[in-house]
């Protein structure tokens, strides 16, 4: 391990060696660090319209079994005596799809934490990014983040940000529990998104969806 560390820092120092002018280290870039087409969408939303999208699909959140998609990664001193899980924070990467089913079509995945922070009723902070794997939208992403009272039937969500094609997002998601399986610790939440972007070209996109109509997150 120290000898993969030596050679890590041998090598960023030359890296910086080669980049550093006049005591400025310049890094390589692509054309994805490259900021500038962004800052060309930046300077034309002036022109630019409201763009407002509805998108409806499910988390597949496997809490159980073979291959679980939320982990613990933490806990406080009190969870384990905490009537409301307390301090617990968990790392998730749910597969999304178009309907309830666990083989339906593959819409992306839910990427982030979620962490039990009420002292007093089950709810949990999360910070979550969607992320378009397939579809119009692949490779584009909503944040979502805020307090989410699990065991309440509809839950508001703010939404705070985006990229591609949902920069500069905003609006609410709203999330209930479709069923979850005690036995195999399975559950499947539905969401649905009201997001509100500046246009591009003025396109306005309505009423779009991916679909033909233990604790949730």
């Amino acid at each position: 391990m120290m000898r993969l560390y030596t050679m890590f820092m041998l090598v960023s120092m030359a890296m910086a060696a080669a980049y550093a002018t006049d005591n400025v280290i310049l890094m390589p870039t692509s054309d994805a660090q490259n900021p500038k087409p962004v800052e060309k969408w930046f300077q034309s939303l002036d022109h630019a319209k409201e763009t407002r999208t509805k998108l409806h699909f499910y988390f597949q959140d496997v809490l159980g079994g073979d291959s679980p998609t939320v982990w613990k990664v933490a806990e406080s001193a009190i969870t384990s005596t905490s009537a409301t899980t307390f301090g617990q924070i968990n790392m998730v990467d749910d597969l999304l799809t178009a309907g309830p089913e666990p083989g339906s079509e593959v819409v992306g995945r839910a990427q982030g934490t979620i962490g039990f922070a009420d002292l007093h009723d089950t709810a949990i902070q999360m910070g979550l990014n969607i992320v378009f794997t397939e579809g119009k939208y692949k490779g584009s992403t909503i944040s979502v983040l805020g307090r989410n009272p699990i065991f309440e039937k509809d839950r508001e969500l703010p939404i705070v940000g985006g990229t591609g094609v949902f920069r500069m997002a905003r609006g609410i998601a709203v999330s209930n529990t479709h069923s979850f399986d005690v036995n195999t610790n399975y559950g499947v939440l539905e969401y649905t998104l009201f997001v509100d972007t500046s246009g591009i070209n003025g396109v306005t996109r309505v009423g779009f969806s991916f679909s033909n109509a233990r604790r949730g997150h």
